[in-house]
């Protein structure tokens, strides 16, 4: 079995959505400029804000208008939160939040549901959110992996004073990773496990599956380490090039496109600053499409396909 740092609990898959009730509900509670703005969705907490319907500013299916009104609410001194899907609230609200809300850094909160391993089809199924969002200037971008870094990203998302982006994978729950003492930080990874042969750099869900993929390769005699990326935007560089150093060759794994996503971003500072070896393990340059959980081998994001590339990335290190 596999030894994993500290702070990591490996347990049964749950779906990290319940978490941000967890942690919305109470600070709404506290602070009553916390502000839901709805483009005909629904919001996390439904019975605390059944109770408080005139906090809610309803926007209808105009996303372009709910991140306009978003930037009103925040120059205001409101803390407006946006729930919806990366494809509409994102994706055809793009102009509106470069205008509007990230000209002037205002203090907008989005939760977007994004993931291609789910029944909702080409339009829901997006893969473009991660490169649409990390081109963005003045933009956070969140991408925790399960129940516990959720919640503590939400709460992270909420203290910060700026736009946040946290993305919320969609498709089968995640294992447990985080024992309830890990101290997320927005801009910091976490090495969930060191190793010498290779590191598997992931974010969100990918994260679960590198996890999966470990006993796999210490059955092929591979010592290989897990870089968790909480934080997309900005990405913790310091913690890329340490990974690099120590294992030599870098495989990254993300449940979007490839093209502007995690895996460049990390070829990026490979590029600028270590030798190693890359492989990106993600969605190449294809729709998403509607289906379940055969989709994982379509795309190729099975620990085994993690695996593959890993032996990969250690055959070229010479």
């Amino acid at each position: 079995m596999a030894k994993f740092n500290q702070h990591i609990e490996i347990g049964d898959a749950v779906d990290p959505y319940g978490a941000f009730e967890k942690v919305l509900t109470p600070a709404a509670e506290k602070n009553i400029r916390i502000v839901p703005v709805l483009t005909d969705m629904g919001f996390p907490g439904v019975g605390y804000w059944s109770e408080h319907q005139d906090r809610i500013v309803q926007c209808g299916i105009a996303e372009q208008n709910a991140a306009v009104v978003a930037a009103g609410l925040a120059a205001e001194g409101y803390i407006p939160v946006i729930q919806g899907f990366m494809f509409a609230n994102v994706g055809r609200a793009w102009n509106q939040i470069r205008q509007s809300i990230l000209a002037d850094r205002f203090n907008v909160k989005f939760i977007m549901r994004e993931g291609i391993i789910h029944m909702f089809g080409l339009s829901h199924a997006t893969t473009e959110g991660v490169a649409s969002c990390r081109v963005l200037p003045n933009l956070v971008l969140l991408c925790p992996v399960d129940f516990t870094e959720t919640a503590k990203a939400t709460q992270a998302m909420l203290d910060y004073v700026g736009p946040v982006v946290l993305k919320y994978e969609m498709g089968p729950p995640p294992l447990k990773i985080f024992s309830d003492d890990y101290e997320f930080t927005i801009g910091k990874g976490y090495f969930i496990k060191n190793g010498r042969d290779a590191t598997i750099i992931s974010t969100g869900w990918m994260t679960s599956q590198a996890v999966q993929a470990i006993d796999l390769l210490e059955k092929e005699g591979l010592d290989v380490g897990i870089l968790h990326l909480g934080t997309i935007k900005p990405l913790d560089n310091d913690a890329i090039i340490a990974a690099a150093k120590e294992s030599g060759a870098i495989v990254t794994a993300e449940l979007n496109s490839t093209i502007g996503g995690l895996g460049e971003g990390v070829a990026k500072v490979l590029g600028e600053n270590v030798v190693a070896p890359i492989r990106m393990v993600g969605v190449d340059d294809e729709l998403g499409q509607s289906g379940g959980a055969e989709l994982i081998e379509h795309y190729g994001l099975r620990p085994e396909d993690l695996v593959a590339a890993v032996k990969d990335v250690v055959a070229r290190k010479s």
